[in-house]
């Protein structure tokens, strides 16, 4: 019995390892594929915007004197008019996306919560594999959810009715945060999605249309 559980473990172990080397293999030809998008995006801040911080924006929204909806409402604002939508910069963090004035819907997102956390709401980005955009189109998407007032809100840079205070997207699948692994995980394969999708339409990069 001791013999046939070594060898057992031993199979156990080859079948792990070489596991371990495809992901390993297939990470970085990954990388690699989404590497020209990335370097095809000028270095710096988008041109026209001027230097700021995620904690810069929260001493400003402070300065205000807003308070509960208005000031989300004044805080998802500053975040779409900052993030231009941008295939090509997802290996940025979101603070240095924020600060670079680009970024794709999880990068808008997490900038958008850390700055409601910052001025006192309980606020998390959260996400759905499909989610359904008014165009009608179907695809993954994150945005923040923001708790006040006894109340749950969903709100979002871009897909956001300001009129009616409503999310414009339909999840068509369950609604989950972000766990540490699952968001190194979802922003390494988004880089290399977002560079296929560049690569297929340039021209829907909003950055392509700034420089």
């Amino acid at each position: 019995m001791k013999h046939v559980l070594n060898i057992f473990f031993r199979i156990l172990k080859t079948f792990l390892k070489y596991i371990g080397i495809s992901a390993i293999i297939i990470m970085v030809v990954y990388t690699v594929y989404a590497l020209p998008a990335i370097i095809s995006l000028p270095s710096g801040i988008r041109p026209g915007l001027q230097e700021l911080t995620i904690d810069e924006a929260v001493d400003s929204l402070k300065e205000t004197g807003l308070r509960d909806m208005q000031l989300v409402e004044s805080a998802r604002k500053l975040v779409a008019q900052r993030m231009e939508y941008c295939r090509r910069n997802s290996y940025d963090s979101f603070d240095k996306a924020f600060r670079r004035g680009y970024g794709f819907c999880q990068q808008q997102a997490f900038a958008l919560a850390s700055i409601l956390q910052k001025l006192g709401y309980s606020a998390s980005p959260v996400q759905a594999y499909r989610t359904q955009f008014p165009d009608g189109n179907i695809g993954g998407h994150a945005w923040v959810s923001v708790h006040f007032n006894g109340g749950e809100y969903y709100i979002d840079p871009v897909y956001y009715d300001e009129e009616n205070k409503e999310f414009t997207c339909i999840p068509r699948s369950e609604i989950t945060g972000f766990s540490p692994f699952f968001r190194l995980l979802s922003g390494w394969g988004a880089a290399t999605i977002n560079a296929h999708r560049y690569y297929r339409e340039p021209v829907n990069d909003a950055t392509v249309k700034g420089l």
